[in-house]
Protein backbone atom coordinates (compact mmCIF):
# COMPACT_ATOMS: atom_id res chain seq x y z
CA UNK A 1 0.00 0.00 0.00
CA UNK A 2 0.87 3.63 -0.81
CA UNK A 3 2.10 5.86 2.15
CA UNK A 4 -0.46 7.25 3.62
CA UNK A 5 1.25 9.35 6.03
CA UNK A 6 2.06 13.19 4.28
CA UNK A 7 3.71 16.16 6.30
CA UNK A 8 1.42 18.40 4.33
CA UNK A 9 -1.37 16.99 5.29
CA UNK A 10 -1.15 18.27 8.93
CA UNK A 11 -2.29 21.39 10.27
CA UNK A 12 -1.42 22.16 13.44
CA UNK A 13 -3.21 25.07 15.06
CA UNK A 14 -5.59 25.19 12.84
CA UNK A 15 -8.23 28.38 13.11
CA UNK A 16 -11.08 26.12 12.48
CA UNK A 17 -14.50 26.96 13.94
CA UNK A 18 -17.11 24.33 12.26
CA UNK A 19 -17.00 21.15 10.80
CA UNK A 20 -17.56 21.97 7.21
CA UNK A 21 -14.36 24.30 7.67
CA UNK A 22 -11.82 21.84 9.03
CA UNK A 23 -13.17 19.03 5.73
CA UNK A 24 -12.58 22.09 3.55
CA UNK A 25 -9.45 23.00 4.68
CA UNK A 26 -8.11 19.61 4.07
CA UNK A 27 -9.87 19.27 1.05
CA UNK A 28 -8.09 22.14 -0.30
CA UNK A 29 -4.84 20.57 0.48
CA UNK A 30 -5.84 17.68 -0.64
CA UNK A 31 -6.30 18.65 -3.66
CA UNK A 32 -3.20 20.65 -3.82
CA UNK A 33 -1.09 17.80 -3.29
CA UNK A 34 -3.11 16.00 -5.93
CA UNK A 35 -4.58 13.31 -3.42
CA UNK A 36 -8.60 14.09 -4.67
CA UNK A 37 -10.23 15.59 -7.74
CA UNK A 38 -12.26 19.07 -6.87
CA UNK A 39 -15.77 18.54 -5.64
CA UNK A 40 -14.48 16.07 -2.68
CA UNK A 41 -14.70 18.91 0.19
CA UNK A 42 -18.83 19.06 -1.04
CA UNK A 43 -18.90 14.93 -1.00
CA UNK A 44 -17.64 14.87 2.66
CA UNK A 45 -19.67 17.68 3.93
CA UNK A 46 -23.00 15.86 2.23
CA UNK A 47 -21.99 12.61 3.97
CA UNK A 48 -21.18 13.95 7.00
CA UNK A 49 -25.22 15.08 7.40
CA UNK A 50 -26.12 12.19 7.07
CA UNK A 51 -23.03 9.89 8.12
CA UNK A 52 -21.46 11.48 10.83
CA UNK A 53 -18.06 10.48 11.78
CA UNK A 54 -17.35 12.36 15.57
CA UNK A 55 -15.96 9.32 17.82
CA UNK A 56 -16.33 9.91 21.53
CA UNK A 57 -12.84 8.93 23.18
CA UNK A 58 -12.31 8.60 27.16
CA UNK A 59 -10.12 11.56 27.30
CA UNK A 60 -11.01 13.38 23.75
CA UNK A 61 -13.63 12.95 21.22
CA UNK A 62 -11.89 13.32 17.54
CA UNK A 63 -13.75 12.46 13.83
CA UNK A 64 -12.96 11.01 10.97
CA UNK A 65 -14.14 12.69 7.98
CA UNK A 66 -14.89 10.63 5.08
CA UNK A 67 -16.85 9.32 1.93
CA UNK A 68 -16.84 7.45 -0.83
CA UNK A 69 -13.52 7.08 -3.36
CA UNK A 70 -15.62 8.60 -6.80
CA UNK A 71 -13.06 11.55 -6.67
CA UNK A 72 -9.97 10.14 -4.93
CA UNK A 73 -6.98 9.52 -6.68
CA UNK A 74 -4.47 8.00 -4.23
CA UNK A 75 -5.43 7.15 -0.26
CA UNK A 76 -4.40 9.37 2.44
CA UNK A 77 -4.59 10.11 6.50
CA UNK A 78 -5.04 13.57 7.06
CA UNK A 79 -4.55 15.44 10.89
CA UNK A 80 -5.76 18.61 11.77
CA UNK A 81 -5.09 19.95 15.07
CA UNK A 82 -7.86 22.47 15.69
CA UNK A 83 -7.05 25.69 18.30
CA UNK A 84 -10.36 25.04 19.70
CA UNK A 85 -12.81 22.18 19.95
CA UNK A 86 -15.28 21.71 16.68
CA UNK A 87 -18.61 20.16 17.07
CA UNK A 88 -19.40 17.34 14.97
CA UNK A 89 -22.27 15.25 15.59
CA UNK A 90 -21.23 11.54 16.59
CA UNK A 91 -21.28 8.52 14.88
CA UNK A 92 -24.31 6.39 14.78
CA UNK A 93 -26.44 9.67 16.85
CA UNK A 94 -26.97 12.07 14.28
CA UNK A 95 -27.79 15.61 16.31
CA UNK A 96 -25.66 14.29 19.55
CA UNK A 97 -23.00 16.76 19.37
CA UNK A 98 -19.36 15.81 20.23
CA UNK A 99 -16.74 18.90 21.21
CA UNK A 100 -13.97 17.57 18.86
CA UNK A 101 -10.40 18.24 19.50
CA UNK A 102 -8.96 16.19 16.80
CA UNK A 103 -9.51 15.78 13.39
CA UNK A 104 -8.04 12.92 10.69
CA UNK A 105 -9.99 12.89 7.27
CA UNK A 106 -9.21 9.55 5.88
CA UNK A 107 -9.06 9.47 2.03
CA UNK A 108 -9.89 6.34 1.01
CA UNK A 109 -8.89 4.70 -2.21
CA UNK A 110 -11.23 1.11 -1.88
CA UNK A 111 -13.21 -0.17 -0.27
CA UNK A 112 -11.03 -3.67 0.91
CA UNK A 113 -8.51 -1.16 2.67
CA UNK A 114 -11.70 0.75 4.94
CA UNK A 115 -12.25 -2.29 7.03
CA UNK A 116 -8.15 -2.34 7.95
CA UNK A 117 -7.72 1.20 8.59
CA UNK A 118 -10.52 1.56 10.49
CA UNK A 119 -9.78 -1.25 12.89
CA UNK A 120 -6.24 0.61 13.11
CA UNK A 121 -7.66 3.93 14.06
CA UNK A 122 -9.96 2.59 16.23
CA UNK A 123 -6.62 1.41 18.04
CA UNK A 124 -5.62 4.88 18.33
CA UNK A 125 -8.66 6.59 19.15
CA UNK A 126 -8.65 3.94 22.00
CA UNK A 127 -5.06 4.79 23.14
CA UNK A 128 -5.40 8.03 25.14
CA UNK A 129 -2.00 9.13 25.83
CA UNK A 130 -1.48 8.36 22.43
CA UNK A 131 -3.91 10.84 21.54
CA UNK A 132 -2.79 13.27 24.45
CA UNK A 133 0.52 13.83 22.80
CA UNK A 134 -0.59 14.37 19.24
CA UNK A 135 -2.79 16.60 20.41
CA UNK A 136 -0.57 18.86 22.64
CA UNK A 137 2.39 18.44 19.66
CA UNK A 138 3.33 21.29 17.64
CA UNK A 139 5.97 19.11 15.64
CA UNK A 140 4.41 17.47 11.90
CA UNK A 141 7.27 14.94 12.26
CA UNK A 142 6.61 13.92 15.82
CA UNK A 143 2.65 14.07 14.67
CA UNK A 144 3.34 11.79 11.93
CA UNK A 145 5.71 9.42 14.24
CA UNK A 146 2.66 8.81 16.52
CA UNK A 147 0.35 7.54 13.74
CA UNK A 148 2.90 4.84 12.09
CA UNK A 149 0.88 2.28 13.14
CA UNK A 150 -1.69 3.39 10.45
CA UNK A 151 0.55 2.90 7.75
CA UNK A 152 0.89 -0.97 8.30
CA UNK A 153 -3.08 -0.74 8.01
Amino acid sequence: MSKLLDERLVFVDADVKTAEEAIRLMAGRLQECGYVNEGYADMVITREKVFPTGLPGKEMSIAIPHTDPTLVIKPAIGVIIPKESVEFDMMGELGHKLDVKLIMPLVIKNSDQQIELLKAMMHVIQDSDRLAKIRASKDKAEILDLLHSLEEA
